[in-house]
């Protein structure tokens, strides 16, 4: 499954955009997870790669991968060995790319929807035993361009950001991560340049490492 990470994904590019307002179109996760968020088993990556840095205070990790570069992940309460993680292992990881959660044109309803999706997060569908819920990130703004090719919308970010990071500047505009559920995707073909819209992402999360060498 090919999946933008953030670093490739989220990109200052430049433009401009109408005013519109619509009704709601809320991507599956969103609609049919309304009381029990989680992110499905489907989107699970296993992986090898190399450490690039770490970051005790947050709980997470920069990793280098050979085809997608630099990817910072969240380690889970389940990663039982992050305090032994360092810089330059060779690690096998089993992780979480970005998973839509809502793909929704801006309604008061969605704005507060949104907001009761973060302050929620999500569990790992299928693993009982993961206490930290997986953190949900919301960016809100102006659509620029529709790319159903490779299922993406460009927005001019209004606010939000992914968790653990800066925000990128209000008036940036941003390609956000390729929408993944087929919801989402149905959504993504409701949007057009112009249109107001609030989008919620999974983070990238890491839920098992273990040490080659």
């Amino acid at each position: 499954m090919s999946q933008a990470n953030r670093r490739s994904a989220l990109k200052l590019l430049g433009g401009a955009a109408l005013t519109a307002a619509a009704l709601p179109v809320l991507s599956h996760q969103a609609a049919a997870q309304a009381e029990d968020l989680f992110v499905a088993a489907v989107y699970q990556n296993f992986k090898r790669g190399t450490i690039h840095s770490m970051h005790p205070d947050r709980r997470s990790f920069v990793i280098i991968w050979e085809d997608l570069g630099r990817v910072k992940l969240k380690a889970a309460d389940l990663v039982a060995n992050f305090s032994s993680l360092k810089v330059g292992q060779v690690v096998d990881v089993q992780w979480y790319d970005y998973v839509d959660f809502l793909i929704a044109k801006t309604t008061p309803t969605v704005t507060a929807q949104a907001k009761a999706m973060m302050a929620k997060g999500a569990r790992i569908e299928g693993i009982p035993g993961a206490q930290q819920r997986i953190l949900l990130w919301n960016m809100n703004g102006m659509c620029t361009k529709v790319d159903l090719a490779n299922n993406v919308v460009y927005l001019i970010n209004a606010s939000g950001g992914e968790p653990d990071k800066p925000s990128p500047d209000s008036g940036e505009v941003i390609q956000m991560p390729q929408i993944v559920t087929d919801a989402g995707k149905a959504a993504l073909r409701t949007l057009k340049p112009g249109d107001l819209i609030t989008t919620v992402f999974s983070q990238q999360t890491a839920i098992k490492v273990t040490i080659i060498r």
